[in-house]
């Protein structure tokens, strides 16, 4: 332990003693610690992104049913083809306990929103999807004003309406309260029970949930009945009640749907699986690219630990002849050197996490929301050890060096 310190205590000695030389070394470390931080803040804030947008459109859990043609060889029996209808969601729902939560869905042909002479346009025009509460749980919507939709409702038939933020700012004036007012969908009066949440994510000026909140909700047995005139559903989604269950979810729901159908198979079943391998799959590569340039960056601050040391020992040969004189060992000797050099990679080490800190800081002000870096702990751990692993790797070979020096001829050196 003495001679732990007693390394630590001579290599800020030797910065002291060689400022400049001193600086430009453990400013190699610095700009390669800085370097493994910011690249791998950049790829979490990218990553981070990413998972959220899945989230948003319900989670790995998630299972997509979508009506399509039928196959070739099922051709002759395409006029009797059924497609996706609320009796397939219950039957879903009756036989398939692996299935949490269960949401038929019709989107609106060409709807049209209106209000007092106003219309909504939006960037996608107005979509209305008539569906049931479930869709709130599986694409992870909130009510924020109002109500949901109740069992009355879709009893009823009722002609009542959930309208997205978008929706709002559109058809109400500023402090107007829509809850309880009417809007004209396709020329039909629907109340206003709720006002969804507004949801933004940035990227630049876009945001990239606006989708979310340029949606409408009525109830599917008022959109199929009144609207539609028709029980066919555009989606039939739905939630495994856990991850591990997802593939027997999955086929059950398959099998049941084809029973549904007569053997007919004129729907597909997909999930968010192969999005999450390619997820994986992208962020191995980014993590190797990234660790590669960290590891080039370190590589030269080693490089400049070595060249720092070994000048060391040239201008130290007699001091080293005198500590083996008095009875030094030559591992006092290597662990001295190796402790000098870890003390040299630690400071810039350490300045390196306070740069990337700092550069991310500056970077979440200025760059545009959704493309900035985080502050990643794992980071923060990685660049140490890596930083630590140079200064030792580095300072091996002069400790050596200096280690095998001979004390007669290194008090004869001038």
């Amino acid at each position: 332990m003495n001679r732990l310190f007693s390394g630590v205590g001579n290599g800020f000695a030797e910065i002291w003693g060689h400022k400049l030389r001193s600086l430009l070394t453990v400013s190699c470390v610095m700009l390669g610690v800085a370097s493994m931080v910011l690249t791998t803040g950049f790829m979490e804030g990218f990553f981070k992104n990413w998972e959220d947008s899945l989230q948003d459109q319900g989670g790995v859990e998630k299972i997509f049913v979508t009506a399509q043609g039928v196959k070739e060889r099922q051709e002759p029996f395409a006029a009797v083809s059924p497609g996706l209808t609320l009796a397939d969601a219950r039957a879903l729902r009756a036989l398939v306990p692996q299935i949490g939560v269960i949401s038929p869905e019709i989107d609106a042909a060409r709807p049209r929103l209106a209000r007092k002479g106003k219309t909504f346009e939006g960037r996608r025009g107005a979509r209305v999807m008539g569906v049931t509460n479930a869709i709130l749980e599986i694409n992870r919507y909130e009510v924020a004003t109002g109500r949901a939709f109740s069992e009355l409702d879709l009893a009823d038939d009722s002609e009542v309406i959930l309208i997205g933020s978008k929706i709002r700012e559109t058809l109400f004036a500023p402090g107007e309260e829509p809850l309880g007012a009417f809007i004209d969908f396709n020329n039909r009066p629907f109340r206003v029970i709720g006002v969804l949440r507004k949801y933004e994510r940035l990227w630049g000026d876009y945001n990239t949930l606006d989708w979310k909140n340029e949606i409408c909700f009525v109830p599917v047995t008022t959109m199929a009945t009144k609207i539609q005139r028709s029980d066919r559903l555009s989606f039939l989604n739905f939630k495994a009640v856990d991850i591990s269950l997802l593939r027997e979810a999955v086929d059950a729901g398959a099998n049941v749907l084809a029973q549904q159908h007569r053997g007919i198979i004129d729907f597909s079943v997909r999930t968010n699986e192969e999005q999450l391998a390619s997820f994986a799959s992208t962020k191995a590569s980014f993590v190797i690219g990234g660790s590669a340039i960290a590891g080039v960056s370190l590589l030269v601050s080693g490089i400049g630990i070595m060249n720092l040391m070994l000048a060391s020992i040239n201008e130290r040969v007699r001091e080293i002849g005198i500590r083996k004189a008095v009875g030094a060992t030559p591992f006092n000797i290597f662990s001295q050197f190796v402790a000098e050099a870890v003390t040299l990679s630690l400071l810039g080490g350490t300045a390196g996490v306070a740069v990337a800190v700092g550069l991310i800081k500056v970077l979440a002000t200025t760059l545009p929301p959704g493309s900035t870096p985080l502050l990643s702990p794992s980071a923060f751990v990685v660049g140490f050890f890596f930083s630590v692993a140079a200064g030792v790797m580095a300072g091996i070979y002069p400790a050596i060096q200096a280690a095998k020096l001979d004390p007669i001829e290194a008090l004869r050196y001038e």
